[in-house]
């Protein structure tokens, strides 16, 4: 990138969170071109600057950078995590949802359906709000009109209950809109929650980090953690946890002097090798040893659920039951269906003698084993599933 280029992806960055790579610095030129036509970046620059008209243009090139790909359902298998009947108990409940990074709309609309069937109501007791940076997005999302490629993971009875063909679109119909309202809001400069907001039940903000650097990944996953009601869920991408900028909070490292090139350090250990040390170290009884080796592992990658995971057990077993279910919550905001997580989260629970909140995760734990689920195989080794689905039957029957 030119050096004025690299100002305005710093402006970007600086305004949304968005790190863009170097590679991208045609699309952001592209962008560029259309938010100010025939500008090249250091009139751009010069541009926004201008203390009126500057902010609008800003929005343009936000709106112009930031992708609204998504689509209704997506990631179904992910959704199942959300326990609707737990969220919305009692007469006068209603579940507080926040849709942050909400894009078109598609995700907010499709929470509705899903409560809707999952509550046998056309009026389930949900509040939900959906926020995007995007203007435009949020425009679109109001409309409520979509392509059917939008709308390829939704079965034909589910269409045509909650939705209306209007040529090459469908819309969304009135019982999907009734509980959604749309807000525009920025993650990272904003407030979190959005001002006027209380505390909500559910936060679902998926693939919506793999646009930030480690830093504020960090920083926006603390926020919401803050927005959320006690025992309330966070549910965050599976592509979050998989891209490579969730490896970045490694980055920032002192530069490397003269002198410090003199000493010798040892080759970085990759995330297997620590994982592995880390589980070697807590079957020791070596709890000091297991919790620096989950620290290196998520200084690498802050969104890895194994690492939380090794990291409240040892916690767990070390009498911590506070700390063990901050780390395990973590482990199951970034995989909903880590049921291991589950049990020992419940296990937590247990040891603060919080019983809603301990009935709540080892139903979780239970509703979510899976003996063909591989992603956690090295865990799995260590115990059995049959064992760990008859505890959490057992606590569930004691504190039900």
């Amino acid at each position: 990138m030119s050096r004025s280029l690299d100002q305005v992806a710093e402006l970007v960055r600086l305004e949304s969170g968005i790190a863009l790579e170097p590679k991208q610095g045609r699309a952001l030129q592209a962008a560029i071109n259309r938010a100010a036509p025939g500008e090249d970046p250091e009139g751009f620059l010069r541009l926004a600057a201008e203390p009126v008209s500057g902010r609008a243009l800003v929005q343009r090139l936000l709106d112009e950078v930031t992708i609204q790909e998504t689509s209704f359902l997506r990631d179904r298998s992910q959704l199942k995590a959300i326990d609707w009947a737990a969220l919305t108990v009692g007469e006068e409940r209603r579940a507080r949802i926040w849709v942050a990074g909400c894009a078109t709309g598609e995700e907010a609309y499709t929470l509705a359906l899903l409560a809707c069937e999952a509550l046998g109501t056309a009026d389930p007791p949900i509040d939900v709000l959906a926020t995007d940076i995007s203007q435009a997005a949020l425009a679109a999302a109001a409309e409520g009109r979509y392509r059917k490629r939008s709308l390829g993971e939704v079965e034909p009875s589910l269409l045509a209950r909650y939705f209306t063909a209007e040529g090459h679109r469908f819309a969304v119909g009135g019982t999907l809109r009734r509980p959604v309202r749309f807000l525009r809001h920025n993650l990272v400069r904003d407030p979190v929650p959005p001002l006027g907001e209380p505390p909500f039940d559910l936060i679902v903000c998926r693939n919506v980090l793999i646009y930030f650097d480690g830093p504020t990944i960090e920083q926006v996953i603390a926020a919401l953690e803050r927005a959320l009601r006690p025992m309330g869920m966070l549910l965050l991408g599976a592509a979050d946890a998989l891209h490579g900028a969730t490896r970045r909070l490694a980055d920032a490292t002192p530069p490397i002097s003269p002198a410090s090139r003199k000493v010798k350090r040892p080759p970085r250990r990759k995330p297997e090798e620590l994982l592995a040390a880390a589980l070697q170290a807590a079957d020791d009884d070596r709890r000091g040893d297991a919790l620096e080796a989950t620290l290196e592992l998520l200084a690498e990658d802050p969104l890895n659920a194994e690492a939380y995971f090794v990291r409240g057990m040892v916690e767990l077993a070390g009498g911590a039951s506070a700390d063990a279910v901050e780390s395990l919550r973590r482990a199951l905001y970034i995989d909903p269906s880590f049921s291991l997580a589950a049990f020992k989260l419940g296990r937590a629970y247990d040891g603060l003698a919080e019983r809603v909140a301990a009935l709540r995760a080892y139903t979780q734990a239970l509703r979510s084993l899976d003996p063909e689920d591989e992603r956690h195989e090295v865990l799995l080794r260590q115990v059995d599933l049959g064992d760990v689905a008859a505890a959490c039957r057992r606590r569930i029957s004691a504190l039900s």
